[in-house]
């Protein structure tokens, strides 16, 4: 595709859901440089695992920068998971500080891979447990990480890539 062309389609804003593995458990990480599909099989016992954010707060950001060494591409994703609770504690900190591959779904039902076997995704987090009894109880969530390349966008399991853009005049 040497055009960029005009979405024909509906255009919802909004992240569906957030998933994450740890890269220790991933068995095939396969990415294309020429369309940006790639492909992420677990190791058998590995799965991909959940995180509810809040509706509304989960968010992506991501930036472009020149460096000595090229271009880098930084992303963060952030999200308020609610409550303080000790299973979300635990979990927290068993990801905290280790390798991770995001799989983030936004409302469109597209599909992006953040990390690579290289450079994964990092987990950092906050409790908040504000003074106002109708404020947010919960831990704030930033994952966080930098690449050479933009990240992937999930490859269908049947292997072929979707031609959802139909070009209008």
């Amino acid at each position: 595709m040497a055009n960029i062309s005009r979405h024909s389609g509906i255009n919802i804003g909004g992240i569906r859901s957030v998933a994450w593995i740890f890269r220790e458990d991933v068995s095939v990480f396969s990415f294309n440089d020429l369309n940006l599909y790639c492909s992420v099989i677990p190791k058998i016992g590995g799965s991909w695992n959940s995180i509810y954010g809040t509706p509304e707060t989960v968010q992506l950001e991501s930036e472009q920068q020149d460096s000595p060494a090229g271009t880098k591409y930084l992303y963060k994703l952030k999200m308020l998971v609610p409550k303080d609770r000790a299973p979300v504690e635990s979990e927290l900190f068993r990801m905290t500080g280790r390798c991770l591959i995001i799989n983030l779904t936004d409302k469109n039902g597209t599909i992006r891979i953040f990390g690579t076997m290289e450079s994964p995704m990092k987990l950092t987090s906050k409790l908040m447990k504000p003074a106002a009894m109708e404020t947010f109880n919960g831990y704030e969530l930033l994952f966080a990480g930098e690449f050479t390349k933009p990240a992937g966008f999930l490859l269908p399991a049947n292997g072929i890539i979707p031609d959802d853009e139909t070009p209008q005049d």
